[in-house]
């Protein structure tokens, strides 16, 4: 894995700031054994010659931790108390190919256009093999933004016919510049069940939180139990003590949070055809497990999620509201999946100290896989355009 992020140009930036400093350092000791041996220093007093040698050492750390630090960079509120998200999704990326780096070519454009504070990835990212080349070619997307970004797998990041697994996958990406995904905990189903704080504007305080979920993969080992596995119950326990943990720590009042994961749940059917439900519903077979595994009654119960945000089904983008809950699919990113309803990106919007956020999708190329279409549409007006809780209210 490090000689694949080697060859294509990046490097471990743990292991090689650490190098770095044990060579300044080095380099640094060895230069105040020659300052020490001149003449004027000679005459100092010992805790002098301890102060100066001191200084260089701390002054050489602080740069190099200051550098490292703003590839790992603090999720915080702007001074405006908005934050801004930009969600993708099936990008379906495959190394070396024209047709994917298209892909590649949308998201900057997106970047560059709504200036997030966060990407989110939310699976079926890199279907491919050569997935560690593959990863850090579309990684380098988000580095050379400078942009945090975070990911969470989907159910063709680790098939098997592209040879690799989720662990070789978070093996190749936890680390890289900006990049916040976590591997998780070890204890429970899955890779990539993490939490990330959004921090106050003014303080270090937590503001907001963002749920990753692993969703799974399809066809589950346990038996004939449907197309897709469910996220499990053991995730879900994990969910509710992290949630409750949360709320204690502030004062009872849950954060307002959002949650992110690839395939959606069961619950993502009712609210199909609702006049309060915006957005393109042409998999109206929207699919979900066949089990479900009680994600969404988890969150209700919870009280923290405004909403959440999956892929997978490459025709569908729309977003309604279930018991104060959003339900929402991002809009399928890469060219090289099905799906002919334009490829391109939703954005979220957060406002601090309030349950609220504006959404909307990006539809920048008309697309057409079997027909071997990607026409830009030269188009960034705000598509279905909705604001959480307004636009959800029937009465």
């Amino acid at each position: 894995m490090k000689n694949a992020r080697r060859a294509i140009g990046f490097y471990d930036i743990k292991t090689d700031v650490e190098r770095a400093l044990t060579l300044l350092i080095e380099k640094v000791k060895k230069f105040s054994k020659v300052f020490l041996q001149l003449e004027t220093y000679k005459n100092l007093k010992r805790m002098k010659k301890i102060t100066v040698t001191t200084f260089f050492v701390l002054a050489v750390s602080m740069l190099i931790f200051s550098a490292s630090k703003k590839t790992n960079p603090v999720l915080k509120f702007n001074s405006d108390g908005k934050f801004k998200i930009v969600q993708f999704t099936d990008v379906h990326f495959q190394y070396d190919s024209y047709r994917s780096d298209s892909a590649l070519v949308l998201m900057k454009n997106v970047i560059k256009k709504e200036k997030p504070d966060l990407v989110v990835l939310t699976g079926d990212i890199v279907c491919s093999k050569n997935t560690p080349q593959a990863w850090l070619a579309l990684s380098r997307v988000m580095i050379e933004a400078k942009v945090p970004w975070a990911v969470t797998l989907g159910n063709h990041d680790a098939e098997e016919k592209y040879e690799t697994n989720k662990e070789e996958i978070m093996e190749t990406i936890v680390g890289l510049p900006y990049n916040l995904t976590k591997e998780g905990p070890k204890d429970i189903s899955g890779k990539g069940n993490y939490i990330l704080e959004l921090k106050s504007s003014s303080s270090h305080k937590t503001a907001a939180l963002f749920y990753f979920f692993d969703s799974q993969m399809g066809f589950h080992p346990k038996g004939d139990l449907g197309d897709y596995e469910w996220i499990e119950f053991d995730q879900i326990d994990w969910y509710r003590k992290q949630s409750s943990a949360f709320t204690r720590k502030n004062g009872g009042n849950p954060y307002p949070a959002l949650a992110f994961f690839h395939i959606p749940l069961p619950e993502y059917t009712e609210v199909l055809g609702k006049k309060t439900t915006f957005g393109i519903q042409e998999e109206t077979y929207v699919c979900s497990p066949d089990l479900n595994s009680g994600m969404y009654t988890a969150m209700l119960e919870s009280k923290d999620v405004m909403g959440m945000f999956v892929g997978h089904d490459h025709n569908n983008n729309y977003i309604g509201c279930l018991r104060n809950i959003c339900l929402a699919y991002g809009n399928a990113t890469g060219r090289q999946c099905y799906g002919h309803i334009g490829r391109g990106a939703r954005v979220i919007e957060l406002y601090e100290g309030e349950r609220k956020f504006d959404t909307w999708i990006l539809k920048l190329y008309e697309c057409d896989r079997d027909k071997d279409i990607w026409t830009p549409t030269n188009d960034y007006q705000k598509k279905f355009f909705v604001t959480y809780p307004d636009s959800f209210n029937e009465k």
